[in-house]
């Protein structure tokens, strides 16, 4: 049983740092290089730390991935997940998508390739076998669906239904619920957030997930519940580069001047 205590705490987590230029109307569809880290608590205990980052490539792509370690009791589970994206007119299409997992219990490594031009996906890991479910427009993988719900935050798009290409192969519905607006005291500092809850039919897994404006809805915490006992949670610590501070120092300076 307590084993299932380290399930993927599924982070998605990460800063979104938008031009404020953007004209009317117009689809945001470029994020700056970050890092941001993170807290992972169990029951008022910090039992881990979890990394995320997002780096801009060269031919116009950009890897997103986030690096969780946990040490709970005699327990360990290290992950990582990295997909390789675009963005189109606010539309995040995944081109790579890979995850590995070591600690206790047995270890996992996937790799899949996105080829939305011919609508389907390769299941690198056993010879490029074709995915099983059928291709649906705006596939995410299990990664990017999280840059996906933060863009349209951005946008103002109130849309928070994806489909998502899990592990084996098959198209997963998510659904985020909006439940309004809270304001957080974390690691990080106080802020105002906008708050979803998703929970999976058929589950008993529910996830309640807090966006922050003030760092352009980067996801800021995170908390996974399968029951009483069975629960995690992300909470923000630091980001690079601070999109908050940054135009706190600029609006002292403009002040002063």
């Amino acid at each position: 049983m307590r084993s299932k205590l380290l399930s993927p705490v599924i982070i998605g987590l990460g800063l979104s740092y938008f031009s404020q230029a953007a004209v009317a109307n117009e689809m945001v569809s470029h994020i700056d290089d970050f890092t941001a880290k993170y807290n992972i608590v169990h029951d008022g205990d910090i039992v881990g730390k979890a990394v995320r980052t997002l780096k801009n490539l060269p031919d116009g792509s950009f890897d997103f991935n986030y690096k969780t370690d946990i040490e709970w009791l005699i327990f360990s589970d290290h992950r990582r997940e990295i997909t390789t994206n675009k963005i189109v007119n606010g539309q995040v299409i995944p081109l790579t998508y890979k995850s590995d997992r070591e600690g206790t219990g047995k270890d996992k490594f996937y790799e899949w390739q996105f080829d939305a031009d011919n609508k389907t996906a390769y299941n690198v890991k056993k010879n490029n076998k074709p995915m099983k479910g059928e291709w649906v427009d705006g596939l995410q993988s299990k990664l990017s669906y999280h840059l996906q719900s933060r863009i349209n935050l951005i946008n103002k798009k109130k849309d928070f239904n994806f489909k998502a290409l899990s592990s084996s192969g098959k198209v997963s519905s998510y659904h985020y619920e909006y439940l309004g607006t809270e304001e957080l005291l974390l690691p990080y500092g106080v802020l105002d957030t906008v708050k979803l809850k998703r929970k999976k039919p058929g589950s008993k897994r529910v996830t309640y997930a807090w966006f922050a404006p003030e760092l352009n809805y980067m996801m800021v915490k995170l908390h996974q519940i399968e029951s009483s006992f069975q629960q995690f949670q992300a909470e923000l610590v630091s980001v690079d580069p601070d999109v908050k501070k940054a135009a706190i120092a600029n609006s002292e300076e403009t002040n002063k001047n």
